[in-house]
């Protein structure tokens, strides 16, 4: 459990569902404690859908007890087993797209729509899901065998976008608190962010017209304390940083940022971005450069040790906050890979991706598979406020799962053509 994970417990025992996370997710979680109560339903429902989904993509290529063997071991292989051990939408969300895609592999049209069912439910679970599901759908949705291209691929891209626009349609059904987590997160720190990477100093008065209304906290030297306290890790500083807090702004709870406070914001997003689009550039780039972890090799230590800072909270909720002596052995096991590997730094999974499209161009589903990752993981450019590891998760998943087919079906290709010319050798000898 993560901070994340225990507002999606509260609000589903509370029964009232804000939208800083989607609230799908809740309306889960609450169904699930009718059974058992706590994050062990949460955590079968997003195992089980990953390990069948995982099953059924290996069963097109595999049979079935190969199929079991490589869908166990993508699940337990460190990078991917990492991220479902914790209770986040991200780990549901990569489940129902992995069933999500086998279901569309099927043969049979009900199975096809069902789905695109699944589908949907990744798509309202997490808001940027929509890049993972675009190829996906595109590529794969067939409503029927033997259709001409054109109207083909322009019926999944329809469904597609139907898809998309209902997923958000239920999130927004089902919100009862709107917080507006864009102005308290997002909008903030592309700010921040553009400033700190501005060529020069930007005299005071300049900064404070540009962010007159959006209540920032620091009245001299603006600029230079934007800078210090900006870094493209993530975005929590300019909210929590002890010494040099930017904006007091709500990311959790059900009251949001007063309205004229928000309009404030979007106002100065808007004027800082059109002012200074190089610099707006050059910290998305930051940032994702982050994210991708192009500088050094990632460290689970950190990560671990920032997140689980509420055990009280927690003990509210009637949580266990302590570990088992397993439990933290298998936890030093993989902060020690962390470290010393690169198989936690998601650019080598990008790097891997991109190398295999052109050996799956001919391979529609591999070639969807692949696809769906690094649209995914490109739509972070845009959209991520941190580089948490969790948010490459479904890179990773896709790039085994290519790599593994697409190694067994070019190994298979490779022995054919070898019986074949062995064949017409011994054919063309005389008798």
């Amino acid at each position: 459990m993560t901070q994340d994970s225990i507002d999606h417990l509260r609000e589903a025992r509370a029964g009232v569902y804000s939208d800083a996370h989607p609230p799908i997710i809740n309306v889960i979680w609450r169904i699930l404690e009718v059974v058992i109560a706590g994050p062990l339903g949460m955590l079968l429902l997003q195992s089980g859908l990953l390990l069948a989904g995982l099953y059924a993509i290996f069963r097109v290529t595999f049979e079935p007890r190969r199929a079991a063997w490589w869908a166990t071991g993508v699940f337990v292989v460190p990078p991917v087993l990492t991220v479902m051990a914790v209770i986040w939408k991200d780990c549901s969300m990569a489940g129902l797209l992995a069933v999500g895609i086998a279901s569309l592999l099927s043969r049979r049209r009900v199975v096809r729509l069902a789905g695109l069912a699944a589908i949907c439910g990744a798509t309202a679970l997490r808001y940027n899901a929509f890049g993972a599901t675009l190829p996906l759908v595109v590529l794969l949705f067939e409503w029927r065998p033997g259709m001409r291209w054109l109207r083909r691929y322009a019926l999944s891209t329809a469904a597609w976008l139907v898809t998309t626009f209902v997923a958000f349609g239920i999130n927004a059904a089902l919100t009862d608190k709107p917080m507006h987590y864009w102005h308290s997160s997002l909008a903030v720190y592309d700010i921040a962010g553009t400033l700190a990477n501005v060529d020069g100093e930007l005299p005071d008065a300049v900064l404070r017209a540009d962010l007159a209304g959006t209540e920032i906290l620091i009245d001299h030297e603006i600029h230079a304390t934007l800078r210090a306290v900006y870094s493209p890790r993530d975005f929590f500083p300019i909210l929590n940083d002890p010494k040099h807090t930017l904006w007091n702004l709500p990311i959790n709870g059900y009251e949001p940022a007063p309205r004229a406070q928000r309009e404030a914001i979007e106002r100065a997003w808007w004027h800082v971005i059109e002012a200074h689009p190089w610099a707006y550039v050059k910290h998305r780039l930051a940032v994702m450069g982050e994210v991708l972890d192009l500088r050094s090799t990632r460290s689970l230590g950190a990560v671990t040790r920032r997140e689980f800072r509420y055990p009280a909270y927690a003990a509210e909720l009637g949580l266990a906050t302590g570990w088992s002596s397993t439990q933290r052995t298998l936890t030093r096991t993989m902060q020690w890979i962390s470290r010393h590997t690169p198989i936690f730094v998601p650019w080598v999974y990008v790097v891997l991706s991109l190398a295999l499209l052109p050996l799956a161009w001919r391979q529609r589903d591999v070639l969807a598979i692949l696809l769906s990752g690094l649209v995914m993981e490109a739509s972070l450019l845009p959209l991520v406020h941190s580089r948490d590891y969790r948010y490459s998760h479904w890179l990773v998943i896709t790039t085994l799962i290519g790599c593994i087919v697409l190694a067994t079906r070019r190994a298979r290709a490779a022995r054919t053509r070898a019986g074949a010319v062995a064949d017409d050798t011994s054919s063309a000898r005389p008798p």
